[in-house]
């Protein structure tokens, strides 16, 4: 049997919708199935105002990272920056985080090893495209490298929230 153009035209053009509302579908089905990103309440005595200083280009850098990681094509990440009492620890800011993901895999090592930015990553317990929350602890330089980067007497916290 063979198709004439016109035929043959039209088999094309049904395959080729058919292939195109597929996409949609599954692209639909993703973005529904990703979830808004978690929020999540920083510990006592974070504050949203930062000091002036010269550090703050690094804290852009480090926040910028932490989108550009947390973004997909599901939609924007929820980035915070947070100024902590210089007294938090790392263990204080996780407990914290992490009571609020109940049930959610930590991934990778965020002990405190004494550098200067710890990073911490949870994510949900989904089968497909699981939401993420990353935590970025900040400490200041060094005093050696003060005169570089003047860092006010703060911690920085980062926290990112990502769909999955």
């Amino acid at each position: 049997m063979r198709l004439d153009r016109r035929a043959w035209r039209t088999a094309v053009a049904v395959v080729t919708a058919g292939g195109l509302l597929t996409l949609a579908t599954i692209t639909g089905v993703r973005w529904l199935a990703a979830g808004d990103p978690v929020v999540i309440v920083p510990p006592a005595g974070a504050t949203e105002r930062l000091p002036e200083g010269g550090y703050e280009s690094v804290v852009d850098n480090e926040t910028a990272d932490v989108y550009r990681i947390l973004d997909s094509d599901r939609g924007k990440p929820s980035v915070g920056v947070y100024a902590m009492p210089p007294a938090t620890t790392p263990d204080q800011v996780v407990a914290v985080v992490a009571g609020q993901l109940g049930g959610w895999r930590q991934r990778g090592d965020c002990a405190d090893t004494g550098k200067r930015v710890i990073s911490c990553r949870w994510e949900e317990q989904a089968r497909w495209w699981p939401r993420t929350v990353r935590v970025e602890f900040m400490r200041p330089p060094p005093t050696d490298l003060q005169e570089n980067y003047p860092w006010p007497d703060i911690t920085v916290l980062i926290i990112g929230s990502g769909r999955g």
